[in-house]
């Protein structure tokens, strides 16, 4: 990894594989990069067993060293921020929970065999602690996008919205969470006339006349 006006340096880590990362940032001497970690490399047809975590790497360029973290082990991905945040320090993060990387071992395994367990996550990553708003087990929802208030008193002062497939209506839902109140009900929920398939990711452009 370079350093601005330096020579390239490696640092290593254990072998996983990173497809997404939730934010990276400075931090003195430091740099602090915030990722969804797979254990296991996997194809796009064939997610086999692995279980993606959300993982913290601090790197530290004086030293040449690199001390991984970890911030969560529920099984995620597709991790978003604030997009004010982006590339500056971050408190808040949200990620998509879901068993769909992890098929049933067996019998004794708790993993479903159908449908999966699906919800969204709020990360406080001051406070170390998570917040889940479940969607049931066929309830597959996906990547949350991150909307600020009008007039953001706060960094989680805003909207997060996702599309939900309705298992009842065989149909998807775009769904508003405030984010403030991740756990409670919807700020509102737009029945869709058809299902959407779960993409892998989405951004909101406000109206730039509105």
């Amino acid at each position: 990894m370079p350093r601005r006006g330096g020579p390239v340096r490696w640092f290593e880590v254990a072998p996983c594989l990173v497809g997404h990362t939730l934010n990276a940032y400075e931090n003195g001497p430091e740099l602090v990069v915030d990722v969804v970690r797979h254990p296991e490399g996997f194809t796009i047809r064939d997610f086999g067993n692995s279980r993606p975590t959300l993982d913290r790497w601090r790197i530290d360029l004086a030293a040449g060293a690199l001390r991984e973290e970890r911030l969560d082990d529920r099984t995620q991905e597709f991790p978003r921020v604030d997009p004010r945040r982006t590339g500056r320090p971050h408190r808040y993060g949200y990620a998509a929970a879901t068993e769909l990387y992890a098929a049933p071992t067996g019998p004794d395994d708790p993993r479903p065999d159908e449908g999966f367990s699906s919800a969204l996550l709020k990360h406080d990553l001051e406070r170390g602690t998570v917040e889940a708003h479940e969607f049931g087990r066929f309830g597959a929802v996906g990547e949350g996008v991150f909307v600020p208030a009008e007039n953001p008193a706060s960094e989680d002062d805003g909207y997060v919205m996702a599309y939900a497939h309705d298992p009842e209506r065989g149909a998807a839902d775009l769904v508003l969470l405030a984010a403030q109140d991740f756990t409670g009900e919807p700020v509102a929920r737009i029945h869709l006339p058809v299902r959407v398939p779960l993409g892998l990711h989405g951004n909101w452009v406000p109206d730039p006349t509105g």
